[in-house]
């Protein structure tokens, strides 16, 4: 069968056919940037409320979009514009069904964006959303971004929104009967414009607040806090915001709580402030009574020292101001501080009292025991001989004195000598000593070959208590005797 070949020329034209026919083919055209993909194609919000869903997975991020409200994690972006008709908040919503979103309120224009303060949400998750004040006739343009991703399902919502009731200082929330409890939304909050402000540690750049007020029937401590972490509250006095004197300050996450001696019948104004838009709680009540407490040092005081009392008001955050402490002997001595020392004379028991105040006008009382024992012995005689002959056994005694308070059970002495360079025992004696007496604890040593090779040997004595008693001054419990001198046996000499 006769075949027959393509030229190569003819092959070449038909790939190009081929090519030219897969190109003229119709396709399914490639997916665009949203409309409101740059700023200055903002969608136009004309009236409120408004929502609106749309599809932005192909949404792009553009080299002047603001990034004021989150450096990283920008992804694309669109923008919403809306020309405020009258002043008060609005509140917008954005949730990416598939994905983060970070939202954020804008002035000026496109290409020198400033940010509206505190008008920013970066939502991991779930939907971001801003509360802000606005002012009639300015436009402000609002930015959805992926946060990590260009986009996907967005819902987008813009609203005026009310502010919370208690937004103004003159509007303040009535606080009644304590304790009190309430729960304020900061979202929906402001800072009027000549509100005070304090300070560190109270609050600093918050721009949001509510308002409460009290005005107690009779005097008496108050203390005020709030939750969270991040949340503030300011107790104030005065009739009005320019007027208004800061009472005291307390923060979720530090000082706990805000502690004040309420005056009968005078107004006190509480501010609650947040960094972040959230519920913020405030619990208003009168503080517990004080449980004081005191310790002293040492545990086991004597005579012969000064013992050291401290004091406190049982609580942690409340230092004390003043007081007394009474030590239970006759002498009474004001509280300077929470540190006190004082000197018992004679052994006993005595009932030792302090009285505290803290500032918020609180009084409180505490009583501990403090039995005072002194035990005292001492080395009174140390006598060891001056010389000795290597196998002499001589007497060595230690005389051991004792104060006249008690009678001391099992004192133990114990004897060491010296190598040179270490203490070694070498016998130790237990007796009892009565009170007012000096008792004799007799050793007998025999001299070793080893003293003589040194030529001398010292002694050392030790007078230790019974094991659960302190001796009250023990530098007079140990002494150390002169060297005794040591010479060779006659048949040492002998043979030497």
């Amino acid at each position: 069968m006769l075949r027959t070949r393509r030229r190569p020329f003819a092959v070449l034209a038909a790939v190009v056919a081929a090519v030219t026919a897969t190109v003229a083919l119709p396709g399914v055209a490639a997916a665009a940037p949203p409309a409101n993909d740059d700023v200055t194609a903002a969608t136009e919000v004309t009236a409120l409320p408004y929502a609106t869903q749309a599809d932005t997975s192909e949404a792009t991020r553009a080299d002047d979009d603001p990034a004021w409200c989150q450096t990283y994690d920008i992804g694309g972006t669109v923008w919403f514009r809306y020309t405020a008709t009258e002043d008060g908040l609005l509140r917008a919503t954005a949730t990416g069904a598939d994905h983060g979103t970070i939202l954020s309120a804008n002035t000026g224009v496109p290409g020198d964006l400033t940010g509206v303060a505190d008008a920013c949400d970066v939502a991991t998750v779930t939907g971001s959303q801003i509360t802000f004040r606005a002012r009639a006739g300015t436009t402000y343009h609002l930015m959805v971004a992926g946060y990590g991703v260009p986009g996907g399902d967005l819902a987008f919502t813009l609203d005026r929104a009310v502010s919370a009731p208690n937004d103004a200082f003159a509007d303040a929330e009535e606080i009644t009967a304590l304790p009190w409890t309430a729960v304020g939304d900061l979202s929906t909050a402001s800072i009027e414009y000549d509100e005070p402000e304090p300070d560190y540690p109270c609050h600093s750049s918050e721009n949001r607040s509510v308002w409460y007020r009290h005005t107690p029937a009779s005097a008496g401590p108050l203390s005020a806090r709030v939750d969270p972490y991040s949340s503030y509250v300011e107790v104030y006095t005065g009739g009005a915001l320019p007027d208004l004197r800061l009472t005291g300050c307390a923060d979720g996450g530090f000082s706990d709580r805000v502690l004040f001696a309420a005056t009968e019948g005078e107004t006190y104004w509480f501010r609650v402030t947040s960094s972040v838009a959230a519920e913020v709680t405030l619990t208003v009540e009168v503080p517990p009574a004080l449980d004081p407490q005191v310790g002293f040092s040492p545990s086991d005081p004597t005579m012969h020292e000064v013992t050291w009392f401290s004091v406190g008001s049982g609580e942690w955050d409340t230092p004390i101001v003043g007081g007394e402490l009474d030590f239970g002997d006759g002498t009474v001595e004001p509280l300077d501080g929470e540190t006190a020392s004082h000197h018992y004379t004679e052994d006993g028991t005595y009932q030792a009292t302090a009285t505290v105040r803290t500032e918020d006008g609180r009084t409180g009382t505490r009583t501990t025991t403090v039995e005072v024992v002194t035990h005292d012995v001492s080395v009174a005689k140390f006598a060891v001989p001056a010389k000795g002959r290597v196998g002499e056994t001589k007497a060595i005694t230690v005389h051991v004195a004792n104060a006249p308070r008690y009678r001391e059970q099992g004192v133990t002495v114990t004897l060491f000598k010296s190598d040179g360079s270490n203490w070694q025992e070498v016998g130790s004696l237990t007796l009892d000593v009565p009170k007012d007496r000096t008792v004799k604890f007799p050793f007998a040593y025999t001299f070793t070959s080893a003293d003589a090779v040194a030529g001398k040997v010292a002694f050392r004595t030790v007078v230790r208590l019974r094991d659960g008693v302190r001796d009250a001054r023990p530098l007079d419990n140990e002494l150390i005797s002169s060297a005794a001198t040591v010479t060779p046996s006659a048949a040492e000499l002998r043979f030497a």
